[in-house]
């Protein structure tokens, strides 16, 4: 090809690109957005990194004092004419499958949205709080991160909207997410939070939800558990149910005034039992022999279980921010810095008391209680410190955790 081609060629692409340009209308508040002439399509790129260092101070448990990438995500979401989509991929899942989180189309619909695909059910007002802008380190026992261990993100069909004072959401879903085989399980889950306070000095939050899973053919079994001593530390186990259901209902009360903040969820569920394990499996599963008579021939039998949460956290700002709420999400979200505290940045102390228990299996219990401080750099950049103490009834373990959390979200 001759020089004379080559630049027909290189004046055309130029000109392609140039009427494009002018045509859509790229902004960066924020992220990068860019939107047709006619705002039919739309793409934004977003993302966070949560890099974590956890150091133990060990009991009996003996967990590694290590760093890792918490959360690394590249969020892509926009318009398609009435529709619009999110594909969030989390590298830090291990493979591409068990990196997507919120994966979904929607449609607009009775002051909400309809949608389909991949999400986190509506249960929990600690479950509805985004990542970026959680309190402490981890959610507590009320949410996936307990309570529903495992089953943050499930595939299905939902609606979620704000009326007046309400937020609402319901979900009908497969009991699994991109990373988990395929199976028969099914569930459904249904949120309503109301605000009747909600201006720049304070609101008012009062909340419940409801929850079932089913778990049917290929379906992982149904567990709860407590990460009493934080992340990557022990565990204990509250409860199991490999072929049953599960069912929970849930009260929340939230408040803020000024600079401070309070958060309570109190959550009771049922997990079906009906089964039986050797009282070596038993140990194994549960960290200890089980406190009750064991069938020399069949094992300890495990029946129905109730399993109650609760915690209550807060926080006060000490540069005067106030913390925002959002009516979308039905949840709290974080304070702007003012640019008046040191450095520029906003200060809060934090604090949290969570518990888990096993009603039906004696001295099933495990509690956490956290300190904390969290630094706002800018509106973007974060810096978290936990102090967390452990404490496991069922095995004697006290194990406690000093966790450090440097984080960017855009």
């Amino acid at each position: 090809m001759d020089c004379r081609y080559k630049s027909l060629m290189a004046i055309t692409l130029t000109s392609l690109l140039s009427s494009t340009a002018a045509a859509d209308q790229a902004t960066t508040k924020g992220n990068l957005e860019i939107k047709s002439e006619d705002g039919n399509f739309s793409a934004s790129l977003g993302g966070r990194i949560h890099f974590d260092t956890y150091l133990f101070d060990t009991d009996l448990e003996d967990p590694i004092s290590t760093t890792e990438f918490r959360r690394a995500r590249i969020t892509l979401k926009g318009n398609i004419y009435a529709w619009s989509y999110v594909l969030e991929q989390d590298f830090t899942g291990g493979d591409t499958l068990s990196g997507y989180r919120d994966v979904y189309l929607a449609h607009e619909f009775l002051n909400g949205e309809i949608r389909i695909g991949q999400f986190k059910p509506f249960r929990s007002m600690a479950e509805m709080t985004s990542s970026n802008e959680i309190t402490m380190l981890e959610r507590p026992f009320s949410s996936a991160t307990g309570l529903y261990e495992g089953n943050q993100f499930q595939q299905g069909i939902g609606w979620t909207g704000v009326m007046d004072c309400f937020t609402v959401g319901m979900m009908a879903f497969n009991l699994r997410d991109a990373g988990t085989p395929r199976n028969e399980g099914v569930g459904a889950a249904g949120r309503v939070a109301w605000h009747p306070i909600n201006t720049d000095e304070a609101t008012f939050h009062l909340g419940t939800a409801i929850s079932y899973e089913n778990a049917n053919q290929g379906s992982q079994a149904l567990i709860a558990e407590a990460d009493y001593a934080g992340r990557r530390g022990p565990s204990q186990l509250m409860a199991m149910s490999p072929t049953g259901d599960a069912s929970t209902a849930s009260l929340e009360l939230a408040g803020s005034y000024g600079p401070l903040y309070l958060q309570a969820e109190y959550v009771i569920g049922g997990l079906e039992g009906d089964y039986y394990l050797s009282e070596e499996a038993f140990a194994e599963e549960f960290g200890a022999p089980a406190p009750f008579p064991c069938d020399p021939e069949f094992g300890c039998y495990i029946d129905n279980q109730t399993i109650q949460t609760w915690y209550i956290q807060g926080s006060w700002m000490l540069t005067g921010e106030h913390k925002t709420y959002s009516k979308k999400r039905g949840a709290f979200s974080s304070a702007k810095p003012s640019g008046d505290g040191l450095w520029g940045a906003a200060w809060e102390l934090t604090f949290r008391y969570d518990t888990m228990e096993n009603r039906d299996i004696s001295h099933l219990q495990a509690r956490s209680t956290i300190i904390g401080l969290n630094i706002y750099a800018n509106r973007n950049v974060r810096f978290m410190l936990n102090y967390i103490m452990g404490d496991d009834d069922f095995t004697g373990d006290d194990t406690n955790q000093f966790g450090v959390r440097a984080q960017i979200g855009w």
